[in-house]
């Protein structure tokens, strides 16, 4: 014999509203399996996964947030869902050399930039002579670069990121040099702005006359790298 009974119960209520009530707290000591059906055990989820809603008369489902498991980087939110930000973070690996050019308007690709300290997605590229990244979604850039050059007293050298797509700065900084010729001086662009995936960007330099970007700032007390740029989305 087979007898079906259909009945609300209610745990701490007079009145239960579901098919199953609690007014209380409810302690769970294996896993909660959440979906399936009359005949069907439900999923319980996978190592880091959250329960997410799914509405009014739909069961929940188990998701992974976006980038967490296989990313390195900061998680931030955007439109409502969390993601890591692209982070790229590159610095020199040694001297980079190049031919000035007065009244350029086409800046040089920085090279000798390939020692990648953190580029989560693998868009950024970097060789002797040149480098190229890509941004994986429109949206706002945090943009960080600090170049120290070596050049000619009186020069106007200029550094920044270059969009190789449309042939512009998006960013850049520019001032006189004003040192004794082949000693140092220092530029830093700190900046944020939007930038597109349908686009590929460079850092880039250029100046008056010949000039060269140190990868190493020495002194008498030691060396440290010194010539470093940055993308980090963050929104």
């Amino acid at each position: 014999m087979y007898t079906a009974v259909c009945a609300q119960v209610g745990i701490g209520t007079a009145t239960p509203q579901k098919s199953l009530h609690v007014n209380g707290s409810l302690q769970v000591t294996n896993e909660l399996n959440v979906g399936g059906n009359s005949t069907t055990a439900g999923s319980p989820g996978l190592i880091g996964q959250v329960l997410k809603s799914n509405g009014p008369g739909t069961a929940p489902s188990w998701q992974t947030l976006a980038g967490v498991p296989t990313s390195t980087g900061t998680v931030i939110a955007v439109n409502g869902q969390f993601l890591v930000a692209q982070e790229i973070t590159v610095q020199m690996t040694a001297d980079f050399t190049a031919v000035g050019s007065p009244g350029a308007t086409v800046a040089n690709p920085i090279g000798n930039l390939n020692n990648e300290i953190i580029d989560n997605e693998s868009l950024y590229a970097g060789t002797a002579t040149t480098n190229s990244f890509k941004v994986s979604a429109d949206g706002v850039y945090q943009i960080n670069m600090n170049v120290q050059i070596s050049t000619a007293n009186a020069t106007s050298p200029v550094i920044g990121i270059w969009n190789n797509t449309t042939g512009a700065w998006v960013a850049r900084v520019n001032d006189n040099y004003v040192a004794p010729t082949g000693g140092l001086q220092t530029y830093t662009l700190i900046t944020s702005i939007p930038m597109l995936a349908a686009s590929t960007y460079s850092f880039r330099a250029i100046n008056t006359q010949d000039y060269t970007l140190k990868y190493l700032s020495t002194g008498s007390t030691g060396s440290g790298p010194v010539t470093q740029v940055s993308v980090r989305r963050l929104k």
